[in-house]
């Protein structure tokens, strides 16, 4: 009996050890949020303050329909500026984040009107477009972020259309 109640004892311990250590676990998926709620605000704003402490030296920067790596900081900072002269309204929602470790998905929308020159005359045409990231991170900072988002229905809100090419016949 007494040898129970010593195994009942310790295994009660055990538990409540178990117990209060998770609960002093740090959330880390606020201080990822947080840390992609300061990354999207460089690209909301194109202002990049403070951008060597969230992003790595070797970032990546990945996006659809290609997903060829434009690797470093100074591609970011050209992407997002040009986003910006094509875009000036330019604006990212962030609809959902979920969490995992070092890593997070989002799905967010951007909405954007294009009055200035691109790589594309402008339209004058406003969009909003759904897409989805995926975020890694190292070192407690931004490594990579892969981007998922329908071009063609971007480009069809600014007035493009997709015409199939001609037929041997019609040539």
């Amino acid at each position: 009996m007494k040898n129970s109640i010593k195994m009942l004892s310790g295994i009660f311990i055990l538990i409540a050890l178990v117990v209060l250590s998770g609960c002093n676990k740090k959330d880390s998926s606020a201080d990822l949020k947080k840390k992609i709620d300061t990354y999207v605000g460089y690209w909301n704003t194109a202002n990049f303050q403070g951008i060597d402490d969230l992003l790595c030296d070797d970032f990546e920067l990945i996006e659809s329909p290609e997903f060829e790596a434009k690797k470093g900081l100074d591609n970011f900072k050209q992407t997002i500026l040009a986003i910006h002269t094509a875009y000036p309204d330019f604006h990212i929602t962030i609809n959902e984040l979920i969490c995992d470790k070092n890593k997070m998905a989002g799905i967010w929308t951007i909405t954007a009107t294009n009055t200035g020159q691109g790589t594309r005359s402008p339209t004058g045409k406003h969009l909003n477009v759904k897409g989805m990231s995926v975020f890694h991170f190292r070192d407690g900072k931004i490594k990579d972020e892969w981007i998922s988002e329908n071009e063609y229905y971007w480009l069809k809100q600014l007035g493009y259309n997709l015409v199939p090419p001609k037929t041997d016949s019609e040539k």
